[in-house]
């Protein structure tokens, strides 16, 4: 995408990649302090409606194979880029990929995704304590109190209208990015109160929320008559191993018809060390930025 679609269209190709859609200061800055931020109208209303019918397909299949959760026939599934060929469209959304690369540099990979259908639920539901720092084993085992490092980074697409609270929305509390601690109750089956400064995050149907994996977060219940609808990306180091099966490769029959771009992004390398950025292979997204002046080299994450 990016500039293959300014081909396509027999318009020239962008100054800077994806029609000139850089990370602003102001982005950055949010990111930094709040540890996330969001991309307003990053899904374009066409891709929208056939992510929409993509992810019913999803549901349906899970739903005949009695895979959904039995208390409220939501839909939480790990690993759904290979499920429909439009959802690969998001791995080099113009409006998208230069914030992650913005944020991370040009060694990444797309390792981790799922994606996520959640009914409304009765209020007289008992709430789930769903507090945590993306991350898992990385928490306990690399050293580094006070502040664990960044690593990676979500982007959760939105396909539903959550605008408001009480619509499952996306719950964090700004600025624990730069803390390793969250008080929790010692009793989660009796009713609590969400932590002090905790907020549900409002974007509109085809926002982008981009944000630190450290970030304290959950999801707020569905109280709502609207289905919650998202999908989520996360983004790390090429170096770092993916989260889910790689199903998409080389002898995929759709393996061919990405980008070289989008190949790198689901883990195409010459070889291993190569996603340590060293040895002979070439690197499709550090070239496009290269050859566009977009590497900065004060930046260590951009050489």
């Amino acid at each position: 995408m990016g500039e293959q679609i300014a081909k396509a269209n027999g318009a020239s190709p962008a100054v800077v990649p994806y029609d000139g859609i850089l990370l602003s200061d102001e982005q950055r800055a949010d990111f930094d302090r709040d540890g996330y931020f969001i991309a307003r109208d990053a899904i374009p209303a066409e891709l929208l409606e056939r992510l929409i019918e993509a992810q019913d397909r999803v549901y349906a299949d899970q739903k005949a194979k009695g895979e959904l959760a039995k208390a409220d026939q939501s839909m939480h599934l790990m690993g759904f880029l290979h499920r429909d060929k439009v959802f690969l469209e998001l791995l080099e959304l113009p409006t998208v990929l230069p914030l992650v690369w913005g944020i991370l540099g040009w060694n990444i990979h797309a390792y981790h995704h799922h994606i996520d259908v959640h009914p409304p639920i009765p209020k007289d539901v008992r709430k789930t304590w769903r507090w945590h720092q993306d991350g898992g084993r990385q928490n306990l085992e690399i050293e580094s109190e006070p502040v664990r490092p960044l690593l990676s980074i979500r982007t959760a697409f939105w396909l539903s209208d959550v605008s408001e609270p009480g619509r499952g929305n996306f719950m964090c509390i700004p600025g624990t990015h730069k803390t390793s601690r969250l008080p929790r109750p010692e009793d989660l089956t009796l009713d609590f109160e969400h932590p002090e400064g905790a907020i549900e995050v409002c974007p509109n149907k085809g926002d982008v929320v981009i944000f630190d994996r450290r970030i304290y977060h959950g999801r707020s219940d569905n109280y709502s008559e609207l289905t919650r609808r998202a999908m989520f990306i996360g983004w790390t180091y090429r170096w770092i191993a993916p989260h889910e099966d790689r199903i998409i490769t080389p002898e995929h029959p759709w393996w061919n018809d990405l980008t070289p771009i989008q190949q790198q992004l689901l883990g195409a390398g010459q070889d291993a060390i190569s996603y340590w950025g060293l040895g002979g292979d070439t690197y499709p997204l550090r070239e496009y930025l290269r050859e566009r002046g977009l590497l900065d080299p004060k930046v260590n994450n951009t050489r």
